[in-house]
């Protein structure tokens, strides 16, 4: 699969992963496609779905850090209540969707404020 360009009159462009996408297709309860073009009327429905999206995994999130603080001062198997530098760098470096998502989100709402459509496709 090729890289997917984004595109709209209101920002700068930039390229997504196809599975990146498919996986904000799955959120949008949309077919992936290759390319396509959302309107400005459907802007507002598309960024309230991703922003949901985003919320619910920042939720999950800070409740698995929640459960593993607790399991590491009770002391549960498994639990090390002294991660390594190790351990915490690779959390740190973890794309999240959020994080991918991120740029789409800004050119979204961008296009929305102007009015424009975003469109995406293979360079």
């Amino acid at each position: 699969m090729a890289l997917l360009e984004f595109r709209s009159p209101a920002s700068g462009g930039f390229f997504m992963m196809p599975e990146t996408f498919q996986g904000i297709c799955e959120v949008l309860e949309r077919l992936y496609s290759e390319s396509g073009c959302w309107l400005p009327e459907d802007l507002p429905g598309v960024i309230e779905k991703l922003e949901a999206a985003v919320r619910r995994e920042k939720e999950m999130i800070a409740e698995a850090k929640a459960r593993q603080r607790e399991q590491n001062l009770k002391g549960a198997p498994g639990a090390n209540p002294w991660p390594d530098e190790e351990e915490e760098r690779k959390e740190q470096e973890r794309v999240t969707f959020s994080m991918r998502v991120y740029p789409l989100l800004e050119m979204l709402h961008a296009a929305q404020k102007k009015n424009v459509k975003v469109m995406w496709g293979v360079p």
